[in-house]
């Protein structure tokens, strides 16, 4: 009897100390939007997105002027994501911070992956097509798009 009260107590303490131990499963990976800080092991379950910024600098807002260009209309992927006047640009002449929007901006899922290849197309009020072409976004960081 004294010996079954041992293995019970045993085996108790044994699923015990077996269940505390397992480690959470979760995404651990910082750069992804469902990163979890408790999770110990990963799951495979990390998913990513990142914005992608588009800009211009007061040189290239000068040549829109020239060319007779009033409004530039962003597209991601055949989207179309928004507009600004062509004669807007970054004071400063340099990439909008992070937190900024730029002259448009627009968030791109990438689903379980770290980078994404996008379609970028811009155009003018007339639909004139002055840039289309594939752009590489990388999760974790500042994706930009100047317009020269």
């Amino acid at each position: 009897m004294k010996a079954l009260k041992f293995l019970s107590f045993t085996l108790l303490f044994a699923s015990i100390f077996a269940v505390s131990s397992c480690k959470k499963e979760g995404c651990t990976d910082a750069l992804a939007q469902n990163y979890s800080s408790s999770a110990k092991k990963d799951d495979g379950s990390c998913n990513y997105s990142e914005k992608l910024i588009f800009w211009q600098d007061a040189t290239a807002a000068t040549s829109w002027i020239d060319l007779g260009v009033n409004n530039l209309k962003f597209y991601v992927n055949g989207q179309y994501i928004g507009s600004c006047l062509a004669s807007d640009y970054m004071v400063a002449g340099v990439a909008p911070s992070c937190s900024s929007n730029g002259q448009s901006s627009y968030t791109i899922d990438f689903g379980k992956n770290k980078t994404a290849s996008i379609q970028v197309k811009i155009t003018d009020e007339t639909d004139f097509v002055w840039y289309d072409e594939t752009v590489i976004v990388t999760a974790g960081t500042c994706n930009y798009y100047q317009v020269y």
